[in-house]
């Protein structure tokens, strides 16, 4: 087996996947916060049946993520907050 040096091509590529990764899950982290709000302004605490399904047709998501992100609790509310150390 051959030994690889930080000047392999691969490194290159290594880090760039790396960096896209991290850009990427930042951009679904945002995107999901998106959703968690909007799924808030659609459907407060007391929505009826028929709205909540109406969502949850349009979305594509399950009925039962539609209920949680209703709650600000899920985690999907709390993407934008900073991370505890």
């Amino acid at each position: 087996m051959s030994e690889s040096t930080p000047s392999d091509g691969r490194y290159a590529e290594l880090r760039r996947l790396g960096e896209e990764e991290r850009y990427r899950t930042a951009e679904l982290q945002q995107t999901r916060v998106q959703i968690a709000s909007l799924i808030q302004q659609f459907l407060p605490p007391h929505a009826r049946a028929e709205k909540i399904d109406e969502i949850v047709q349009a979305s594509g998501y399950s009925r039962t993520l539609i209920d949680a992100l209703r709650y600000k609790d899920h985690p999907w509310h709390q993407g934008s907050r900073p991370k505890r150390e």
